[in-house]
């Protein structure tokens, strides 16, 4: 402490060299970054209250087009696992195909979120939620040779997902204030019968023990 004072006696004009040399520039650095992140920031603000609604509304086509098609493409991987699956290769090749296919897809929904509202990405999330645990359900029936439950599986978990699409498109509608729009809930909810019709009582049965024992082996897992 001594050393510094006596260097700072001795040569008085240090502190202005300090000062404006180096203390100076670090805070006019600091209060650049910091206005400069606050002026994005209202900028994206602005962006958002003044963007056209038709620019939302378009964006809001092709996600809610986008995940339709992925329905439609489980749809297909539900005929797929229909007819006979006698060993892994059935369920292995359906996954690869069904991947394959919705890969085209994944770009324009992630390009077209930007301004979409909170609700409507999280109600996004829960339908790849859906598709998540669906491979999952998939491959654990390939583990156990259950070949036979995978189209009754893929039945199930597509009712799921279109349910999450109606109440992606009741979210989309909510949220325009300005329109008055007519929405048949009761046609909608045929997207849940996509893959034709329920699996018979003692398959849907099988189906629920089956889930039933996955969830509670991935809570001992999680809790080991």
């Amino acid at each position: 402490m001594e050393f510094w004072t006596s260097i700072i006696e001795n040569n008085p004009g240090l502190i202005n060299i300090i000062l404006t040399g180096v203390i100076l520039p670090l805070g006019i650095l600091y209060l650049t970054n910091r206005n400069s992140r606050k002026l994005k920031e209202i900028e994206k603000e602005l962006d958002v209250r003044f963007r056209s609604k038709e620019d939302i509304r378009e964006q809001e086509k092709k996600v809610y087009g986008s995940l339709s098609k992925i329905l439609f493409d489980v749809q297909q991987l539900h005929v797929s696992l229909s007819g006979t699956c006698v060993d892994n290769n059935c369920i292995n090749d359906s996954i690869k195909r069904f991947d394959s296919s919705i890969q085209k897809y994944h770009e324009e929904i992630s390009n077209n979120m930007l301004y979409l509202s909170s609700s409507s990405i999280n109600k996004i999330y829960e339908f790849y939620n859906s598709i998540g645990e669906l491979k999952i359900q998939l491959q654990e029936l390939n583990e156990k040779k259950e070949y036979d439950m995978a189209h009754v599986v893929v039945y199930y978990s597509s009712q799921e997902l279109a349910e999450s699409l109606i109440h992606l498109q009741e979210q989309f509608i909510t949220e325009r204030s300005d329109l008055k729009v007519e929405f048949n809930k009761t046609k909608q909810e045929m997207m849940k019968y996509c893959c034709g019709s329920e699996p018979p009582k003692e398959l849907k049965e099988k189906y629920e023990s089956l889930k039933k024992n996955l969830m509670e082996r991935h809570l001992i897992e999680a809790s080991a």
